[in-house]
């Protein structure tokens, strides 16, 4: 039997031509590495690099201003 939690982020952040964010949720305390999904509020593609069990970057397929959504999804 298993006693891992799980915990899940959600959060949404205004973005003004960028390249990338580096996002960091290590306060959720996460024992693997999580799963992250993520999308914007215009026609961009986003993809996740660098990912570990505290910080993460969002990549963005060209310089945009929306908001960028994410959720991360892991167990402590």
């Amino acid at each position: 039997m298993s006693t891992s939690l799980p915990r899940i982020f959600t959060c949404s952040d205004a973005i003004n031509n960028v390249d990338y964010v580096d996002i960091n949720y290590g306060t959720l305390g996460l024992i693997n590495i999580p799963t992250i999904t993520a999308s914007a509020s215009v026609d961009v593609n986003v993809f996740i690099s660098n990912k570990t069990k505290t910080t993460a970057r969002i990549n963005f397929s060209q310089k945009f201003i929306g908001t960028l959504y994410y959720t991360v999804i892991g167990f402590n």
